[in-house]
């Protein structure tokens, strides 16, 4: 049977969780079908690690890539204007202008995947730091209807896309995260990490504040993990602090390659999708902080029984509870081998080859 076309709509290729995604989405469809990546990208590091049976378009047009706006309207007007295929489009990011082609009946199929939060009537923790973008993404999520299937990470997304937005297809779909072999012990001094990208939705510097406070009470070390805009202001802070603070920069797979040094992961993001960081962690029995109602963090720490939740924006939660995994890391071990033995949900079933099935139905 011939294997048709899929066309992952991805115009802007940077270092961080979606990447991930689309390397374990591109490499699984590829058995499927024949996967054609769109981008207009100049990383060419990002490209290079994905599998071998995905066909690259990629129009490097430095002009468009300046922009993300246009370089999103570039990259759907070439793709749109080169073939006379009736496209399956899968957009991985920046979906609206795929979705306003839908709405004026372009004839193509459209699948769109929900990378990060949207305002879901439920996420209130989140909303609060949404309300600059608030207009914009309630603009946005109207127009999901248009495509043909969405695929979302949340039971709450997908009530809210059912009933508010009248979504017809809605399915919940999790990150793929496989389990590793791994186990931690008690020490001496413990190594506190931040693994992700420096930028004010990630919040790092909530981070890397709380720990310095919380390190004059007791002694760990401190490390972050990825690069980003507010790395300069985390140097700041460091060198008007006697504490030492590991940074790392940017490491391609950062928490695989580091697992066995990683005692705490912290996630301290203001708004998320699932994070993928912290399946990651997981899967590697790596005790783990997040912030209560934030991304997918309630459903991977079960409300706090396989790890800690403190309550976001809050820094004296999240060093009462940092505190207490430092001063009673056996349980923290305990908790972090229950999340491990829940990865059940984020299994192979229950993500990738759900995907494929979801894919198959639509065409």
């Amino acid at each position: 049977m011939k294997k048709k076309d899929i066309f992952l709509f991805c115009p802007f290729i940077h270092d961080g969780g979606l990447e991930k995604t689309l390397k374990i989405y591109s490499s699984f469809l590829s058995k499927k079908f024949n996967v054609f990546l769109v981008t207009n990208t100049f990383n060419q590091k990002r490209l290079n690690v994905l599998d071998k049976k995905v066909r690259i378009i990629n129009f490097k047009n430095k002009f468009f890539s300046k922009s993300r706006i246009l370089n999103n309207i570039y990259c759907i007007f070439k793709i749109i204007s080169t073939t006379k295929k009736k496209l399956l489009i899968f957009s991985l990011q920046d979906h609206f202008f795929l979705c306003i082609l839908k709405f004026l009946k372009f004839n193509f199929r459209l699948i769109l995947r929900t990378q990060t939060a949207i305002i879901n009537l439920k996420n209130k923790s989140e909303e609060k730091f949404l309300k600059k973008k608030f207009f914009l993404r309630k603009i946005i999520t109207f127009f999901y209807k248009y495509a043909d299937l969405v695929i979302t990470f949340s039971n709450q997304n997908k009530l809210y896309l059912e009933k508010k937005i009248k979504v017809k297809n809605v399915k919940v779909i999790y990150n793929y995260f496989p389990r590793f072999s791994g186990a931690k012990k008690k020490k001496k001094i413990y190594n506190v990490f931040f693994i992700g990208r420096l930028v004010p939705d990630k919040d790092p510097i909530f981070f890397i504040k709380n720990c310095i406070s919380l390190n004059d009470k007791i002694n760990f070390n401190i490390n972050i993990v990825g690069k980003g805009q507010c790395l300069q202001e985390i140097k700041k802070i460091c060198a008007h602090s006697k504490k030492k603070v590991k940074i790392y920069g940017f490491i391609e797979n950062g928490l695989q390659k580091l697992n066995k040094k990683i005692d705490i992961l912290c996630i301290t993001s203001k708004f998320d999708g699932t994070p993928n960081v912290l399946g990651e962690a997981v899967s590697f029995k790596i005790p783990c902080l997040a912030p209560r109602n934030v991304g997918l963090s309630n459903l991977i720490l079960s409300n706090g029984k396989s790890g800690y939740l403190y309550n976001p924006d809050s820094d004296e939660s999240f060093k009462n509870n940092l505190n207490s995994m430092l001063n009673n890391y056996d349980l923290a071990i305990a908790k972090s081998k229950r999340a491990y033995k829940n990865l059940d949900k984020f299994s192979l079933k229950n993500t990738l080859e759900k995907l494929q099935k979801s894919i198959n139905e639509i065409l």
